[in-house]
């Protein structure tokens, strides 16, 4: 597998996160922070899941890739809402919140 087909660690994807969300990271309790995390993980297992071409798997694999993609949409759901409503996320600075919002909150296929 070369490079630039890898997957994204989740170490990473965390780090990411912290980078391009400091305000929340820096103010949130150790709960709201596990509940980012999980959020930021659910969208990253999302967008693979839905960006597997889907042409090139045999059925069985295709039926498992969609329950395991189902799955990750339900958990990533749960979690937005949960992030929504959370103490942390509702005192956010505006453009931090609106950024969260539009970096996590929608999931877009890869282009």
């Amino acid at each position: 597998m070369s490079e630039d087909n890898k997957l994204p660690r989740p170490r990473d994807i965390l780090a990411n996160a912290r980078r391009d969300f400091p305000q929340f990271y820096a103010t949130s309790t150790p709960m709201d922070q596990r509940l980012l995390d999980g959020l930021i993980i659910a969208h990253a297992a999302l967008v693979i899941g839905m960006n597997v071409p889907r042409e090139c798997c045999v059925p069985v694999v295709r039926r498992e890739l969609e329950r395991g993609t189902d799955e990750s949409e339900r958990a990533f759901t749960r979690l937005r809402e949960t992030v929504r409503a959370c103490p942390t996320f509702k005192v956010l600075i505006a453009a931090e919140r609106t950024q969260i919002e539009r970096d996590v909150f929608d999931v877009r296929p890869a282009s």
